[in-house]
């Protein structure tokens, strides 16, 4: 639409009059006034699409890293932005919510430091169908099932022995005083100083009959712990366990002694624990665990992806390891107490998590937190505040 200037007569004077007049092949004006905005919208989308694209990469980079991390491997990421969508099968829901936690907690870089991009998270919901287990034949881990234990023998009088600095402490009860006599005069007969120097007698009587078996088994509670350097044998609720450190010589007849059927009640859990094998399991996991950190999420317990090499040469470690291992959580002094001492816990959970996806048996590994309350280094310091935030893991000693 353009401008076209015309004269108009009047009786009484020439008026000039401006009107507006179409004229065909012109375009009104508005559409260019809208070519400027239009230009500055796609500039805009030119500019923010990579950095979109770029945080919805890193955002599926983190959340896959993070799961792949700590043994979640049933599941399958895509993202939309900043929003996980988790699939795949959960062995309950319970693995369903860890997932979701750990995509939570996943970090990535940034030129301003690790940042958490994830801000929703999407995971299957029941039914949940229990997978079975993909282990390679030749890491089965071969985990003796507790058998059933009679109601007798469960009602049986229980007893712990142990013994440590020569002596052997008997504690506990037994049915009555022939038992006990028979007991106690057994464990006398094992004193051979300087190994073995005396008896502590704390024995109660429970004044109940005696069921068939049951001074065979006292008998092999005292004949496999006087066997030990320190230890503790206990029979309780109808199960004999054993957790004794002697000289490796020694170690394959007390496991086949303690191992054998019982007349009464069943075989629990037996630590053998050689006293070499103990000191070359512990400088091989401390050797590992100095020479390279396991890396976490700052201020979180996901474990970084770069530390999965590393778990793998931990797992075969600690697979050579005898009884049972001890995975301890330490941080600096930085922050509340109480915070520290949750950080330094779940972080050594999910190194325990991780270990068990590595085949592992769960029975081996437990997990605790410190907390600062165990530094090795000053706090004053970066470098001795970086050394105090650690994992450390440990054979559990029978005297423990």
């Amino acid at each position: 639409m353009s401008f076209e200037t015309v004269d108009a007569d009047g009786e009484a004077r020439a008026v000039r009059v401006r009107r507006l007049v179409r004229r065909d092949g012109h375009l009104p004006f508005m559409p260019f006034g809208l070519v400027p905005l239009a230009g500055l919208a796609l500039l805009f989308l030119i500019a923010i699409g990579p950095f979109a694209f770029g945080v919805q990469s890193a955002t599926r980079r983190a959340v896959t890293e993070a799961l792949a991390a700590n043994g979640v491997d049933w599941a399958r990421i895509s993202a939309s932005g900043q929003s996980v969508t988790i699939s795949g099968e959960p062995a309950s829901g319970a693995e369903a919510h860890k997932a979701r936690m750990i995509a939570r907690e996943a970090a990535s870089a940034t030129p301003f430091g690790l940042a958490r991009p994830v801000t929703r998270v999407t995971v299957p919901q029941g039914p949940y169908k229990s997978r079975p287990e993909t282990r390679d034949e030749s890491e089965t881990i071969a985990v003796a099932p507790l058998q059933d234990v009679t109601a007798e023998a469960a009602a049986s009088p229980s007893w712990h022995f142990t013994i440590a600095s020569g002596v052997l402490t008997l504690a506990g009860a037994m049915p009555d005083q022939a038992t006990k006599d028979t007991v106690v005069r057994h464990a006398f007969n094992k004193i051979a100083p300087p190994y073995i120097t005396g008896v502590d007698d704390q024995l109660k009587i429970a004044d109940v009959e005696p069921p068939a078996g049951y001074v065979q088994v006292a008998m092999r509670g005292v004949n496999t712990i006087t066997r030990c350097d320190t230890g503790q044998a206990a029979f309780e609720k109808g199960r004999f366990s054993l957790r004794c450190e002697l000289p490796e010589a020694d170690a394959a007849a007390v496991r086949r002694d303690a191992n054998a059927s019982m007349p009464l009640g069943t075989v629990g859990k037996v630590d053998i624990l050689p006293h070499e094998a103990v000191i070359t399991c512990e400088a091989e996991l401390s050797d590992l665990l100095m020479d390279a950190r396991i890396e976490f999420d700052s201020s979180s317990s996901v474990i970084d992806a770069s530390s999965n090499t590393l778990l793998d040469a931990v797992a075969a470690a600690v697979r050579r390891c005898p009884g049972t291992l001890r995975i301890e959580g330490h941080t600096d002094s930085t922050g509340p107490e109480d915070e520290n001492e949750t950080l330094s816990r779940n972080r050594a959970i999910a190194v325990r998590n991780a270990l068990i996806a590595r085949n592992l048996d769960p029975q081996r590994l437990i997990a605790e937190g410190y907390g600062a309350t165990r530094p090795v280094a000053g706090n004053t310091t970066p470098e001795g505040r970086a050394r105090n935030r650690r994992i450390e893991i440990r054979v559990v000693r029978a005297s423990e």
